[in-house]
């Protein structure tokens, strides 16, 4: 039953680091800050080597399989084909959704197919990137049934995101990976809990936008965090829970999403197939706690977000 976390890597350049200092994922071939990954103890000793990782899942993964990370490849090649366009997005409509959250909808140039709950990697080459570069990992927060790539995020003064904000109808970003990912509807003979922290709920909009177009019972709890009463998408929940009475919605409005808050709604939570989605540090904080608490690891999915905290989600 187990799902591996997801992985929305930043895209911090290799030249922004230190020489000294500077090491590569062995399992996403990202640039990592090697001071960085031991505070946030992304490290491992094998085999008398040690390795530096981006983030939790790329740790995850290595923990699982080593071997498969481990073997020397020719890396300048999977550099290049990791770069290399696969599909072209144009954007033909943007719409603002609630404070600095926006929808930024794209029609690809080829088909596009994904299973709801992916995402996919862009690139958006723009004047003077900051250090988190011109590529980004995004859910596809609209439903495979629409058609079109739609970007749900917020909009801040990172020069990646001011550059998505300012294109216009017409205008292209290059998709430099197909989709992927395994934060998507499992079935299960347990209870199904969705739990998302603000921007987290992009995932689960596509989930539960494509179960309803497929006439697929919404049989789910989800409970949804937020920082204040301005909630994305919360119209549209708030409409399959008139209509799908197996569907239940629980908002949590300025405070912590925590195990003992999360029972207040779902007293079977680690009876549950558990969904958790939102930023870094509050899926890895949170998916702990769970554990801790008695929730099974193998009953756990997480979904992390970079650059977001518990100030800005």
């Amino acid at each position: 039953m187990y799902s591996q976390p997801e992985h929305h890597h930043t895209d911090i350049r290799a030249e922004d680091i230190p020489e000294d200092q500077r090491a590569f994922c062995p399992v996403s071939g990202d640039p990592v800050d090697k001071e960085e990954a031991e505070q946030l103890r992304h490290v491992r000793d094998y085999k008398g080597v040690k390795y530096y990782f981006c983030c939790s899942a790329c740790l995850d993964l290595f923990d699982k399989d080593p071997e498969a990370y481990t073997q020397e490849g020719d890396k300048e090649t999977a550099q290049i084909a990791k770069d290399t366009p696969v599909n072209t997005l144009t954007l033909f409509e943007k719409e603002h959704l609630i404070d600095n959250v926006w929808a930024f909808r794209f029609h690809p140039t080829k088909p596009l197919h994904w299973t709801a709950g992916q995402y996919m990697r862009v690139d958006l080459p723009h004047d003077n990137p900051d250090k988190e570069g011109t590529k980004r990992w995004f859910t596809i927060s609209s439903a495979p049934y629409e058609g079109y790539a739609q970007i749900t995020t917020r909009v801040t003064n990172s020069t990646f995101k001011q550059a998505l904000s300012g294109l216009k109808v017409g205008d292209t970003l290059s998709m430099i990976e197909n989709s992927e990912g395994s934060f998507t509807w499992q079935e299960s003979d347990k209870p199904l809990i969705f739990i998302a922290g603000g921007i987290g709920i992009t995932p689960y909009h596509s989930i539960l936008m494509q179960r309803v177009h497929d006439a697929q019972p919404l049989n789910v709890t989800l409970i949804y965090g937020s920082r204040t009463d301005d909630v994305v998408f919360k119209d549209l929940f708030d409409a399959y829970v008139m209509e799908h009475p197996e569907f239940k919605v629980h908002y949590v409005i300025g405070e912590p999403l925590t195990a003992a808050k999360l029972n207040e709604f779902a007293p079977s939570l680690n009876q549950s197939l558990v969904y958790v989605s939102g930023p870094d540090p509050m899926v890895d904080a949170l998916g702990a706690e769970l554990i801790a608490t008695g929730l099974p690891e193998d009953q756990l999915k997480k979904d992390g977000f970079p650059n977001y905290t518990q100030m800005n989600y």
